[in-house]
């Protein structure tokens, strides 16, 4: 299992985000668009995230919600609806925990970032999220891993 953090919103539009909350709750997608400059981050959204992978979703620096990959990644080209249709490159999700307090991490930059280093600050705040999230699933015997 490994652990990311990520931001969602189309290119040069980060005042979208702010429909990002609604997506995870009623959509149960993370995604990316599809851009030129995109190719190394898309390529590492479809094919390196793997299932039950424990993303960060931030909008800037601010923690908005860690989710738990429940599927593969797909594409939708085809979506008419304003919120979503941006979002051509897609993975199933289920919501963990909500960042209800604000909190920010300090490491911030990128679209998509694999948190490859237990020493930075941004992989420990992740972690430490995660950890209370098992502590709150074992209290309610909820599975970890779908």
């Amino acid at each position: 299992m490994n652990f990311w953090h990520m931001q969602m919103h189309p290119t040069d539009e980060m005042g979208f985000s702010k429909n990002i909350d609604w997506i995870l709750e009623h959509k149960k997608i993370i995604g990316l668009g599809q851009w030129d400059d995109g190719k190394e981050q898309i390529d590492r959204f479809i094919n390196e995230i793997q299932v039950n992978d424990i993303v960060a979703v931030k909008r800037g620096g601010e923690l908005i919600a860690l989710v738990q990959v429940t599927g593969g990644a797909y594409k939708v080209a085809d979506d008419t609806n304003p919120e979503t249709a941006w979002i051509v490159n897609r993975r199933p999700i289920r919501v963990l925990d909500w960042s209800i307090e604000k909190r920010t991490l300090p490491q911030s930059r990128g679209t998509l970032n694999r948190c490859a280093n237990d020493n930075v600050e941004t992989t420990k705040i992740i972690k430490d999220w995660y950890q209370g999230v098992i502590k709150s699933f074992q209290k309610r015997r909820i599975d970890l891993t779908v």
